[in-house]
């Protein structure tokens, strides 16, 4: 054979097919990561998406004035609840008593609540006497909603002293979502 018609060694490595388990493939293990980081937001989006529309769309019957459905009227007994209470006081008053009730009767299962006691105190008391009394709240308000059925380990109790806004006297109550 004559020297031109003997292929090159790199038309040999070009033309010949190469083992498995050979050579570098580097072009797929570089591109397979960035793709699939890709899809996983994409389906982070998506998902995030059809929860903000999903949730818009239970409450798009009240912003228009029509009947409600049964998911609006669940986010409406979600509502954040105030109770008021009297002033060195821990006693429940009836019509707090009752919208305790029917908030434990609208929350779905697995919703945690939030139950944020606030309290003042004489003048003349310890300087605890605020923080004892919204405990002693809080707990007042705790049983009312175990007895609704929210098993204690979805009820979630802060303690505060003086409010920083709004009466100062006074239990919020809050969801908290699944948990």
């Amino acid at each position: 054979m004559t020297p031109a018609s003997t292929p090159t060694s790199t038309a040999r490595q070009r033309n010949t097919p190469r083992p498995h388990g050979r050579g570098v493939r580097v072009a797929p293990a570089l591109c397979r990561r960035p793709i699939r980081r890709t899809m996983a937001r994409r389906t982070l989006v998506r998902r995030t998406l059809v929860a903000l529309m999903t949730g818009l769309a239970a409450l798009l019957p009240l912003a228009a004035g029509t009947a409600t459905t049964a998911a609006a009227q669940q986010a409406v007994s979600q509502a954040p609840l105030s109770i008021p209470f009297e002033t060195g006081s821990a006693d429940i008053p009836t019509s707090g008593r009752r919208a305790v009730e029917d908030f434990a009767r609208g929350l779905p299962d697995r919703t945690r609540v939030l139950v944020d006691a606030y309290a003042t105190a004489a003048a003349d008391a310890p300087p605890h006497a605020a923080r004892r009394l919204a405990l002693d709240r809080a707990l007042a308000v705790r049983e009312i909603l175990s007895g609704a059925g929210i098993g204690p380990t979805r009820i979630e109790l802060k303690v505060h002293g003086a409010a920083p806004d709004g009466p100062a006297d006074r239990v919020d109550l809050d969801i908290r979502g699944a948990g």
